[in-house]
C-alpha cells in the first residue's frame, strides 16, 4: 500500500479542530479507523469535502457509521464522512429522486458519481450510529484505512505524549515482578527517569500507559509510534500508519482488555502474542528472553506531529525468591475446606493466597488431576503467600492442594474446564459451548463458580450469578452460553453483569437451556424482563435540515429491539439511536404544516411489546 503524505486535506469541520479519538487506538473488536472530531454538542455543524473529488457511496443506517458519505479523490484517496445527522441539500434531493424513482427505501448504495470541491457542504455532524456527537473522518488508500494525520490531514499540535504508568505482567508460575505474581504499575516522574529498577524474572511482560493530546482537545488519545528498547536495541514497536478490516479482535491483542473494560486507563502491549499485525513493524516477546543482570530500557512514544517522550528505566532480572520453601506433605487425614477467595486466573497461571502458608514448618501437596503437580511455587499475591501453578488448558482439571503446619491438613479442590475450539461442558447450572477453530485465539482453563443474583432494574431474578474465570483473555469469536432453564417462565434472557450494569446477550430457548453468545467468559444470570418498552412524548425540534421527529423510547431490561412508526396511517423509517433511548425521522420531503397522527410499535429484545397513539403537530 502506497502512503501518501501530501497535506492537501483541509478540515472537514465547520469548527475549530477538536480531536476526542484518535486512528488506531481501542474499539471492541478492531482498530478505530479515523479520527473523531467534535463540534462540543452541537448538531448545526457543517461537514465539508476535505478535498475535490466525487461522492461515489452513501449509507444510512442505526448502527455503525449511521449516515455515511464516501468520496473518491483524484489521486486515488477516499475520505469517510460517519455519524451525520443530515445530508447535504444537494445530495438529500438526489437520494429522494432515487427513491422516489425506484419506490424503495435504501440503507446504503452506490451513487452516479457526484462531484464535490473542497469545502462543499456534505451534510451536518450528528450521532447517528453513535452515542456522542462527533464526525467520524477517514482516510483510505487501496480500501484499507490509513491514518489521516500521516495523509494529508494537518492539526495543530504542539503537545508531547504523556508516559503516565509502566506495568509489569507476570505469567508464569516462575515469573515474578518485585518477587510477586501481582500485575504491578510504575509511575512514570516527571523527568521520565525511574528512580529504582524493576525486578522481573521469568515470563513478564510490559504495558504502557502514554496518552496523546492534540491541541484544542483535553482527551486522552491513542500515540502514533511506541518503542520498547532494551540494551540499546529495539524490543518492540507499534506504529498506526494503517489498520486492516482482516484484522478482525486482533487488536485485543493490542491493548490491556480488563483495564480498558474497567475504564481505569488505556495500555499498549509492549510485546506480540504471537499472532502478527500491520501495526507491529517489530513484534516484541517477553522478557524471559533476558539475561540475569542489569537492562537499560527505553520506551519512546511520539505523535504524528513528531513530537515525543521518553521514560528511562533498568530491568533488572534474576530468579524468584520464595517467602518460604515447604516440604512434602507426609501421609495423613486431609480436612476439606472450600478454596481461598481471590484467586487470580491470568491465561494458564493460577494464583491462590494461603493464609498461613508459610508457618513454621510448611508443608504442601498439589495434584492436577490425581498426578503430582510440576513446576508449581511458593510466590506472593496481595501481599500474602501463594501458591503458582499452571493449569491445562486442552483439558478439564482438577486442581487439588493441602497444606499443613505442624497439623492436620487443610485440603481444596479448583475445578476448571478447557475453553478450546469445539469444547462443550456443564457445570451446575452453566453450559458452555465453544466455537470451531477461529472463535479463539489460543485455548485457557475457565473455572465456573455460583453466588447469590444481585438482580437488576427492570429484571426479575431467575436464577443465580454464574460467575467464569478469565474474563478478559483475547478470543476471537463467541461462545454459546446456556443457563439452566426453570418451567413456566417466559421473557427470560441471558444478562452479562459488569461494572454495575447488566447486558442483554440473548434468549434462544432449547430443551433445558436458554443460551446468550459472548466472545469472553464472563458474570452471567438468568433474568425476566418485567416489561415492555416506554414510550415517551414526541416532539419536533428545528435542524439546519429541517424541522426532524424526536420519539424517547426505552426499556430498562432487555432493550429495544425494533421500532416501528407510522404517519398518518404511513410507515416512516426512524433513525435509532440506542445511546439516546430514541428514534429520530428527519424527512427527506417537507410536511404538511399542522396535526398529524402517529401509531408507534416498540418491541424489547425479550419479545415484549408497546403500542401507543400520539399526535404531533408539525411546525
Amino acid at each position: 500500500m502506497a502512503l501518501l503524505a501530501a497535506p492537501t486535506f483541509i478540515y472537514p469541520l465547520n469548527h475549530p479542530p477538536q480531536v476526542t479519538s484518535s486512528f488506531g487506538t481501542y474499539r471492541i473488536g478492531h482498530h478505530h479507523a479515523g479520527l473523531d472530531l467534535t463540534t462540543d454538542g452541537s448538531e448545526a455543524v457543517e461537514v465539508r469535502a476535505a478535498a475535490a473529488g466525487e461522492i461515489f457511496r452513501v449509507r444510512r443506517n442505526d448502527a455503525g457509521y449511521g449516515r455515511a458519505i464516501y468520496v473518491r479523490h483524484p489521486d486515488g484517496r477516499q475520505t469517510v464522512y460517519a455519524h451525520l445527522s443530515a445530508f447535504g441539500p444537494r445530495l438529500a434531493a438526489e437520494i429522494k429522486a432515487r427513491e422516489a424513482r425506484e419506490k424503495q427505501f435504501f440503507l446504503a448504495f452506490n451513487l452516479k458519481p457526484m462531484a464535490v470541491t473542497q469545502g462543499e457542504v456534505l451534510g451536518y455532524v450528528g450521532t447517528s450510529g453513535t452515542d456522542l456527537v462527533h464526525l467520524h473522518f477517514e482516510v483510505r488508500v487501496d480500501g484499507q484505512p490509513v491514518n489521516p494525520l500521516t495523509n494529508g490531514l494537518v492539526i495543530p499540535d504542539t503537545q508531547a505524549p504523556q508516559i503516565r504508568t509502566i506495568l509489569a505482567v507476570p505469567r508464569t508460575p516462575d515469573a515474578h515482578v518485585d518477587q510477586a505474581h501481582d500485575e504491578k504499575a510504575f509511575e512514570v516522574p516527571a523527568d521520565g527517569r525511574l528512580a529504582k529498577p524493576i525486578q522481573v524474572g521469568g515470563d513478564v511482560v510490559l504495558y504502557v500507559e502514554a496518552p496523546d493530546h492534540i491541541d484544542g482537545s483535553a482527551r486522552d488519545l491513542t500515540a502514533y509510534q511506541l518503542d520498547l528498547l532494551i540494551d540499546g536495541a529495539v524490543w518492540h514497536t507499534t506504529r498506526y500508519d494503517q489498520v486492516s478490516y482482516a484484522d478482525e479482535r486482533l487488536p485485543e491483542l493490542d491493548f490491556h482488555l480488563e483495564r480498558e473494560a474497567r475504564k481505569t486507563g488505556r495500555f499498549n502491549a509492549l510485546f506480540s502474542w504471537g499472532q502478527r499485525m500491520g501495526v507491529h513493524p517489530k513484534p516484541g516477546k517477553s522478557l524471559a528472553k533476558l539475561a540475569k543482570g542489569s537492562h537499560p530500557a527505553v520506551i519512546r512514544v511520539r505523535d504524528a506531529a513528531g513530537n515525543q517522550s521518553e521514560a528511562r528505566f533498568t530491568l533488572e532480572v534474576g530468579p524468584a525468591v520464595p517467602p518460604c520453601v515447604p516440604t512434602a506433605l507426609k501421609a495423613g487425614k486431609r480436612k476439606d475446606i472450600a478454596p481461598p477467595a481471590d484467586r487470580l486466573w491470568r491465561g494458564r497461571l493460577l494464583v491462590v493466597p494461603v493464609p498461613g502458608l508459610c508457618g513454621d514448618t510448611p508443608q504442601v501437596e498439589v495434584h492436577v488431576n490425581g498426578k503430582a503437580a510440576k513446576g508449581w511455587r511458593v510466590s506472593r499475591l496481595g501481599g500474602q503467600p501463594a501458591l503458582a501453578l499452571q493449569v491445562p488448558a486442552e483439558e478439564d482439571a482438577l486442581v487439588e492442594v493441602a497444606v499443613a503446619n505442624g497439623g492436620a491438613a487443610d485440603r481444596f479442590r479448583i475445578q476448571s474446564h478447557a475453553m478450546k475450539a469445539g469444547a462443550a461442558f456443564e457445570e451446575g447450572e452453566a453450559r458452555i459451548e465453544v466455537g470451531g477453530k477461529d472463535a479463539l485465539f489460543f485455548p485457557y482453563p475457565t473455572e465456573i463458580t455460583k453466588e447469590t443474583n444481585p438482580g437488576g432494574p427492570g429484571l426479575e431474578v431467575v436464577g443465580p450469578l454464574v460467575r467464569m474465570s478469565n474474563r478478559f483473555v483475547p478470543a476471537l469469536g463467541a461462545a454459546r452460553l446456556g443457563l439452566l432453564r426453570p418451567g413456566g417462565v417466559g421473557h427470560v434472557g441471558v444478562y452479562i453483569h459488569d461494572n454495575g450494569r447488566w447486558w442483554y446477550i440473548g434468549g434462544k430457548d432449547e430443551p433445558r437451556y436458554t443460551f446468550g453468545g459472548s466472545v469472553h467468559t464472563a458474570d452471567a444470570a438468568l433474568m425476566r424482563d418485567l416489561a415492555g418498552p416506554v414510550i415517551g412524548e414526541p416532539e419536533v425540534t428545528p435542524h439546519p435540515a429541517g424541522p426532524r421527529l424526536i420519539i424517547p423510547v426505552k426499556d430498562e431490561g432487555a432493550g429495544v429491539s425494533t421500532v416501528d412508526v407510522t404517519l398518518d396511517g404511513k410507515a416512516i423509517y426512524t433513525e435509532r439511536q440506542k445511546p439516546f433511548d430514541r428514534v429520530v425521522w428527519l424527512p427527506l420531503s417537507p410536511v404538511k404544516p399542522g396535526p398529524h397522527r402517529l401509531t408507534i410499535k416498540a418491541r424489547d429484545r425479550s419479545g415484549r411489546e408497546t403500542t401507543v397513539e400520539r399526535s404531533v403537530t408539525w411546525p
